[in-house]
């Protein structure tokens, strides 16, 4: 049986190392990237729909498969259907979720920033930051997108805050029109 004693010295023990050690924990921020750094980081920016999807293991991970059918190219050249690969998914009775790590139903329509990995397949330039719902405004008609991460918060450094800075209902037309004067500027500059 151990003396009462021992309890507190453990107690005390790891309250003092918790006082020490908590300076030299470090948290991460990410800062949101504007919509000209997506643009500058992507190699391609396409106008997709989904054509379904599948999960599979791949290096001890899961990794979800996602076939497109390339409607436009903004930026770069894509072939006409395109795979996409992110981490999670579910395969029999596992599934990693991993968030921020965009998912797609069969029929959706998207605007979607890609580069490749290290790997060489590709994947989604920021995750959330470079996947662009698309929608038809029922009262208008005009197709609409909201970026997967417009409501959630994202650091301004200039602000030196956490603000919802995110795209949400922009017009399409308004998107690509950006997106074409970011990759424009980009190939002007040296």
């Amino acid at each position: 049986m151990k003396p009462a004693y021992a309890d507190l010295l453990s107690v005390l023990c790891v309250i003092v190392f918790g006082i020490f050690l908590a300076p030299l924990a470090r948290s991460t921020t990410l800062a949101r990237l504007f919509l000209a750094q997506l643009t500058s980081a992507a190699t391609a920016v396409v106008d997709v729909q989904c054509t379904g999807s599948q999960t599979l293991w791949r290096g001890g991970e899961i990794w979800s498969v996602t076939p497109f059918r390339v409607l436009e190219n903004w930026k770069g050249t894509s072939p006409r259907d395109i795979q996409v690969w992110m981490i999670g998914g579910s395969v029999g009775p596992v599934t990693s979720y991993v968030p921020g790590a965009p998912r797609f139903r069969a029929g959706e329509n998207a605007i979607l920033f890609l580069e490749p990995t290290r790997t060489g397949v590709l994947s989604i330039t920021g995750w959330g930051e470079g996947t662009f719902r698309i929608r038809r405004d029922a009262r208008t008609g005009e197709m609409r997108v909201t970026q997967d991460t417009g409501a959630t918060p994202g650091f301004d450094p200039s602000a030196r805050a956490f603000r919802a800075t995110g795209i949400r209902n922009w017009p399409l037309a308004k998107l690509k029109a950006r997106v074409i004067a970011a990759e424009t500027s980009e190939r002007r500059t040296p």
